[in-house]
C-alpha cells in the first residue's frame, strides 16, 4: 500500500489527526527552537489556550520527547528524531508539497518548498530559514563556497545555522558591499555569522554597496577585492532574499531620476542590485562590485528566500528571470497569491 493510499485509510478513521498532529508538531518545534521555554510564552500558538498547552506539553512529556527543567522545557534528542522523521507527512497532509510541486511548474525553476503560514512575518522567516538551512545542509559540503545577499530572511538563516546540520570547514562571502541599516542584516555580518555557526570561514568585502563608476575599476585591482573575485567564481551557493524595488530604492536613498525611472517603468523587484520590471526585464541597476549575473547564472546552487503575500509580486517578476536551478524557498500566503497572480488559482 502507498503512502497516499495509508494516508488517505488514516484519515478516513481519524479526521482530526492532521490537525492533532500539526498541533503537537508545532508545540514541539517551538519547545525546540525556543528552548529552554516556559509554557506562559507558547500560549496563542495555533491558538493554544494555556490549559491546551499544558495538555500538549505533559503528553509530549510523558512520551519523552521534551524534558521539563528549571530553566525550561527542552526538546530531547528523541524529539528532534520525531520531528525530523514527520516533516514529509505534514507537508503531505497540509499540502504543501503539491502548492510546491504546482509553484515549481508555474515558475519554471528547479524546486519550491513551501512552510506553514505567512501571516506572522517573525515566525514565519524562521521557518523559510530552517527550510533554507536543510536544503543547504543536503547539498553542500566541506569546502563549498556560499555567497550571502543582506536583508533580515537572509539574517533568520544565520540565526538557524547552528543546529541545521550543515557541513563544517565552508567559506562564506558576502555577494555585494553593504549599506546603511541594521548591522544584523548586512551581507558581511551574516557571512561571518554563518561561518562562525558552522566552523566555516569567510571572507569580508569591506566596499560601499553602491559606488561611483570610477571608483570600480582602481578598486578591481584591490588584493582583498580580488579574492573576492575569485570566490565569486568559484561559489557553489548563493542564498538571497527579493525584495519590493521602490521600497529598497527609497531605503538606499536614490536621487529623484532613478526613483521616477523606476516608478515609470513599474520596477516591482530587487535582488542582486537588479531592479526588475513585471517580466523580469532589468530597467536599472546598483553601480557596484559583487556577483555578476553571469556568475550567478553558472551557480549550481541559487537559493531565494522570500515570504508574505505582499512579496508574491516581486517573487513572481524575478522567477521569470531566474536561473533555471534556482530554489525557491517561500511560505503559504506567498505561494497561493503567486498561483492568483499567475491565473493558477483563484482566491
Amino acid at each position: 500500500m502507498s503512502m497516499d493510499a495509508v494516508t488517505q485509510s488514516l484519515l478516513s478513521v481519524l479526521p482530526e489527526m492532521p490537525e492533532m498532529l500539526s498541533v503537537r508538531c508545532s508545540v514541539l518545534n517551538a519547545i525546540r527552537q525556543e528552548g529552554p521555554v516556559g509554557r506562559r510564552s507558547l500560549v496563542g500558538r495555533e491558538g493554544l489556550s494555556e490549559r491546551e498547552v499544558r495538555a500538549v506539553c505533559d503528553l509530549l512529556r510523558k512520551q519523552g520527547l521534551i524534558t521539563a527543567e528549571t530553566s525550561g522545557m527542552k526538546v530531547t534528542p528523541e524529539g528532534k528524531a520525531v520531528l525530523d522523521a514527520l516533516q514529509p507527512v505534514i507537508r503531505q497532509w497540509t499540502g504543501l508539497e503539491d502548492l510546491g510541486t504546482e509553484l515549481c511548474r508555474k515558475l519554471g525553476i528547479q524546486k519550491v518548498m513551501v512552510v506553514p503560514g505567512g501571516e506572522d512575518g517573525d515566525l514565519s522567516k524562521r521557518r523559510m530559514a530552517r527550510a533554507a538551512c536543510s536544503y543547504m545542509a543536503g547539498v553542500l559540503e566541506k569546502g563549498s563556497v556560499v555567497a550571502v545577499t543582506g536583508g533580515s530572511t537572509v539574517a533568520a538563516v544565520a540565526d538557524e545555522a547552528a543546529t541545521a546540520g550543515l557541513p563544517e570547514g565552508m567559506r562564506f562571502i558576502a555577494a555585494r558591499g553593504g549599506t546603511s541599516g541594521d548591522v544584523k542584516s548586512q551581507a558581511n555580518m551574516i557571512a561571518a555569522m554563518l561561518a562562525a555557526a558552522t566552523g566555516g570561514g569567510w571572507t569580508p568585502l569591506h566596499l560601499p554597496e553602491t559606488l561611483a563608476e570610477t571608483s570600480i575599476g582602481p578598486l578591481l585591482e584591490e588584493p582583498s577585492v580580488k579574492e573576492a573575485m575569485d570566490l565569486y567564481d568559484r561559489t557553489d551557493c548563493i542564498v538571497h532574499g527579493i525584495g519590493d524595488a521602490l521600497e529598497l530604492a527609497r531605503r538606499r536613498g536614490a536621487d529623484d531620476g532613478t526613483m521616477r525611472k523606476l516608478n515609470a517603468e513599474d520596477a516591482i523587484a530587487e535582488a542582486f542590485g537588479y531592479y526588475l520590471g513585471r517580466d523580469g526585464s532589468v530597467i536599472h541597476r546598483l553601480s557596484t562590485i559583487g556577483l555578476s549575473r553571469s556568475q550567478i547564472d553558472r551557480i549550481p546552487h541559487p537559493l531565494a528566500v522570500a515570504g508574505g503575500k505582499e512579496k508574491a509580486g516581486p517573487i513572481l517578476a524575478y522567477m521569470k528571470q531566474a536561473p533555471a536551478q534556482t530554489v525557491l524557498v517561500t511560505d503559504e500566503w506567498a505561494a497561493r497569491e503567486i498561483l492568483r497572480l499567475s491565473g493558477g488559482e483563484s482566491e
